[in-house]
């Protein structure tokens, strides 16, 4: 009998590339969840991925090809390799302004090389735009050529995948740590409302840097019921940023099995389970 077709979500984190496996049409529940550990540089496979380095990434997709029937890919992008900004709809309404904005956003990189998706916010009135270099996304879908459904999101996607998983209700921020980035999402009655990122080159600077990003947007300092923290070195960037987040905020780091809210085969593993938490989001079926 023919296994199920699977959905792979997949994101990296510290070197590793942590993926998670889970049934077509499951909402709570993964077939398999895994990390590798890498020898060489991931950011150089990401990035040219003929490079010997890529060759070997490939590999490791091929060996998931071959071990589940997988019918959709979804990998998640760096924040720090995106641009993201809210604008007028009016701006996107009109085709010609709104091409204006992506050339003035992007300055010297040629139309055809830029790839824009817009998104819906709770004001209406507004849209939410996230611009990548197209070369970024075809070098993500090129680790596997198999699959029908090869798509790149987020970090503020995976706020609206947790909305529609857990339904938190009321409002709530999710924010992303990464090496050299946090990302902050903000969601309100579950619906999108905000989002940014931050670049370090010093964990240190983190609230000095969350302040003055916060100056340009009010809705940082909003009232947030829940605040969640994903990804690598959480509890530290919790820390940090304990003094600018209202007292009243449930903090809480998604790195178990029952805090996230799935169902396992394995209860324990040998990873943060913070770390895997995009990939968690990225494999379910919750549309």
């Amino acid at each position: 009998m023919e296994a199920e077709a699977s959905n792979l979500g997949v994101c990296f984190f510290s070197g590793r590339m942590l993926y998670s496996v889970a049934e077509k049409g499951a909402k709570d529940t993964v077939q398999e969840l895994g990390s590798y550990e890498f020898s060489f540089d991931v950011a150089e496979a990401l990035n040219t991925p003929f490079s010997q380095a890529g060759v070997q990434l490939k590999a490791v997709f091929s060996d998931l090809e071959k071990e589940f029937r997988l019918e959709s890919i979804r990998m998640l992008t760096e924040p720090t390799h995106e641009c993201w900004t809210a604008l007028p709809k009016v701006v996107y309404d009109d085709s010609v302004e709104r091409e204006q904005h992506i050339a003035i956003l992007m300055k010297g990189v040629p139309r055809e090389d830029i790839e824009a998706t817009w998104h819906a916010v709770s004001k209406t009135r507004f849209k939410f735009l996230c611009l990548r270099r197209a070369q970024l996304t075809k070098n993500y879908r090129s680790f596997s050529d198999q699959v029908a459904i090869n798509e790149c999101c987020s970090d503020f996607e995976i706020g609206g995948m947790w909305s529609s998983h857990q339904r938190p209700g009321g409002s709530f921020l999710l924010i992303g740590c990464h090496v050299d980035s946090i990302s902050i999402s903000s969601y309100l009655l579950g619906s999108f409302r905000a989002a940014t990122y931050i670049h370090f080159d010093d964990p240190q600077d983190i609230p000095y840097l969350w302040l003055q990003h916060a100056e340009h947007s009010p809705w940082m300092r909003g009232l947030h019921e829940h605040v969640y923290f994903y990804g690598e070195q959480t509890h530290e960037i919790a820390e940090k940023l304990q003094s600018f987040i209202d007292h009243n905020s449930a903090q809480i780091v998604l790195n178990s099995l029952e805090t996230i809210g799935i169902n396992a085969v394995e209860e324990t593993y040998g990873f943060d389970l913070a770390t895997a938490f995009p990939a968690i989001m990225l494999s379910l079926d919750l549309s």
